[in-house]
């Protein structure tokens, strides 16, 4: 027997060892045009259509490069089109036929040794598992959760790993944004920590996305704070609820609920030049809870500021279902219109739970904003107006800048006034809101017939 025969007889040897295709040799085709066989099956689930020659691998069977791209070439539809160009295994027999080229005896053939060959270049072109996990887990810059982390029931939330949180002091604005990204990074797979932008003078306006409801795209709520930034009471009440709701809903299946039914938005410091010159307005001297549009007033004539430009875009991206915006200087919270004393559509429902939030934070101040005083080119007109959000203000203390001894009180009303008006929203979606017992002082008006300056406006 000549050395051609042998080499022969070995091959068909090598292909009918076993039982079926799931013992037979890997194969591929090398520089020249040629189909080698070599090494161990790879045990990769392959689908065959029946009308073609080619073998495609099931999406769940094949690798994925460090790209996320499959790993294997599927244009190669033809047995002439060499798919690798490498050199040949140490232990690759060829296969011997006319001219040097594969020749099987059957259509049936090619298309089980081409669909070997697909599993055998996708294996090659894999990356080693290490390459796959760095590439699944994208860039760690603190603003996005890793890709894959399941659903985590809130009542398992590991509430114990959360950042300190203090307030027996105002935090500077380096500290509010640390604790922002701590939380983030103690909660990965809950919490965001994001940039909406920055200021006239550059400074970052971060914000927290609380997102422990298990779904892509859930409703939103949306707390803001520092509109005035003489009022740093109300940053401290918007950085206090991610807080607060996460440690409260380890004992309170209240809490629970809000968390599994809104995503929580929290943005302490919309005007942080003005917090940090002490200034009610922004570096360009505006007042951004002007600077609105609301039916009266067009977006080309509002929106002057760089801040009020930067809520419009994140107002517009997510589309809040209800949002409260954190002001101090008084007591009091107040609802759209702020600029005509004309009811809302959804009168009955502020109503509700602008005295059910009240009486969380034990004031006696609850109406419509225009009762107060009238304004133009708020926030919660815009919000309500354009994206139909359930919009609120909340002075949240007496004194713009309480005493650090205060604080923490303040806080802690602010935040059950925010539980109150998410759970208000939640029961109004579900059909179950209504008012409490008229047990709050009555509603004052403004006296229309001697207007504010504009002076001493606080919302």
């Amino acid at each position: 027997m000549n050395t051609r025969s042998l080499l022969l007889v070995l091959t068909i040897l090598v292909l009918g060892c076993g039982e079926g295709d799931s013992a037979r040799p890997a194969a591929r085709y090398d520089g020249g045009g040629d189909l080698v066989v070599g090494g161990p099956d790879l045990g990769v689930d392959l689908t065959f259509d029946s009308s073609s020659e080619v073998g495609h691998a099931s999406d769940s069977a094949v690798p994925a490069n460090a790209a996320g791209d499959t790993a294997v070439d599927q244009s190669q539809d033809s047995v002439s089109a060499p798919i690798d160009s490498g050199n040949s295994p140490a232990d690759a027999v060829p296969l011997d036929g006319p001219g040097g080229s594969i020749g099987p005896d059957s259509a049936a053939d090619l298309t089980a040794d081409l669909a070997v060959e697909v599993a055998t270049v996708a294996d090659l072109a894999a990356p080693d598992s290490a390459a796959r996990d760095a590439a699944a887990e994208g860039p760690q810059d603190g603003a996005n959760p890793p890709t894959e982390c399941g659903c985590t029931p809130v009542d398992q939330i590991p509430v114990n790993n959360l950042p300190p949180l203090s307030f027996a002091a105002y935090h500077t604005q380096q500290e509010i944004a640390a604790y922002l990204q701590s939380l983030a990074a103690a909660l990965p797979c809950q919490a965001q920590y994001k940039v909406l932008g920055r200021s006239v003078q550059g400074r970052d306006l971060p914000y927290l996305i609380l997102n422990a409801t298990c779904q892509a795209s859930p409703p939103a709520f949306f707390a803001n704070g520092t509109h005035h930034g003489d009022e740093p009471a109300s940053t401290e009440a918007v950085l206090a609820i991610p807080d607060y709701l996460l440690r409260q809903s380890a004992t309170d299946p209240s809490l629970r609920s809000l968390l599994q039914g809104f995503a929580f938005y929290v943005l302490p410091l919309v005007n942080p030049d003005g917090q940090a010159a002490d200034s009610r307005y922004n570096a360009n001297g505006a007042d951004i809870n002007r600077d609105y549009s609301y039916p009266g007033r067009s977006d080309a004539d509002s929106f002057k500021t760089v801040e009020a430009q930067l809520i419009k875009s994140l107002q517009e991206a997510v589309g809040f279902r209800a949002a409260i915006a954190f002001h101090s200087g008084a007591e009091e919270v107040v609802w759209p219109w702020c600029y005509t004393g004309d009811a809302t559509s959804d009168d009955s429902f502020f109503t509700a739970a602008g005295q059910k939030a009240a009486q969380a934070m034990s004031f006696s101040v609850f109406q419509q904003s225009y009762d107060d005083y009238p304004t133009t080119g708020e926030y919660i007109d815009y919000a309500y107006w354009r994206s139909h959000t359930l919009a609120a203000t909340f002075e949240v203390s007496t004194i713009k800048a309480p005493s650090a001894a205060s604080l923490a009180g303040v806080v802690a009303g602010a935040c059950k006034g925010t539980v109150a008006w998410a759970q208000a929203t939640s029961d109004h979606a579900a059909g179950r809101l209504h008012a409490l017992p008229p047990t709050v002082g009555a509603r004052r008006s403004y006296p229309l017939t001697a207007p504010f300056d504009g002076t001493d406006r606080l919302e």
